[in-house]
């Protein structure tokens, strides 16, 4: 059975163990050495305390005797983090969400992605962008299908593997709520990018 929840400090080597595929394998992050596991509890660490989610899915119904997490598998995680790392953006997140290869496929992307969006709190985030190598387009339709709009497209801004990668840029409004108020007492934008 699939469960998404929090994610936990024994959910960090798993983590890592996913991300690494993809350093490793693939365009779909640009990272070229992969973040170890006292990386990840910093990042867990940081991305919970700012209020934001961070979260897994797992398979309660696996046995993994390697999992610390009771037996069950984790099969990706989703959080979202900074985004552009300066004050005016503090209310915008980007996303980002990785699944193990073998997950991928069975609309598992959708209903993490979806219970992350539901789960971020509007009074924290109020964007969330997406950036995608453009040579990704599953993820590009998955984000689609959630409901983030494509908003743009640079090419040749990232290299791996030897080439130049573009990337895809898409966002995600929250719904609006009461405390659409800045930090600083100057109202949030409301329209656009900021």
């Amino acid at each position: 059975m699939l469960s998404i929840r929090p994610a936990a400090i024994d959910d960090c080597q798993a983590i890592s163990d996913i991300y690494r595929y993809y350093v490793e394998n693939s365009v779909a992050t640009f990272d070229l050495v992969p973040l170890t596991v006292d990386e990840w509890l910093a990042k867990l660490s940081s991305i919970t305390v700012a209020g934001r989610p961070f979260l897994v899915v797992e398979d309660t119904d696996a046995e993994d005797p390697d999992a610390q997490t009771g037996g069950s598998v984790v099969l990706g995680y989703a959080y979202l983090g900074v985004y552009r790392g300066k004050a005016g953006w503090a209310w915008t997140a980007e996303d980002s969400i990785y699944l193990r290869p073998e997950a991928a496929g069975r609309g598992i992307g959708s209903r993490l992605l979806r219970a992350l969006l539901d789960a971020a709190d509007p009074a924290v985030t109020r964007t969330v962008m997406a950036v995608i190598s453009d040579e990704v387009p599953e993820s590009v339709k998955l984000h689609g299908k959630v409901g983030f709009e494509e908003i743009g497209r640079t090419s040749g801004v990232g290299r791996k593997f030897g080439r130049w990668i573009g990337c895809v840029y898409m966002r995600y409004t929250l719904k609006a709520t009461d405390l659409d108020v800045g930090l600083d007492g100057e109202a949030a934008p409301t329209s656009g990018t900021p």
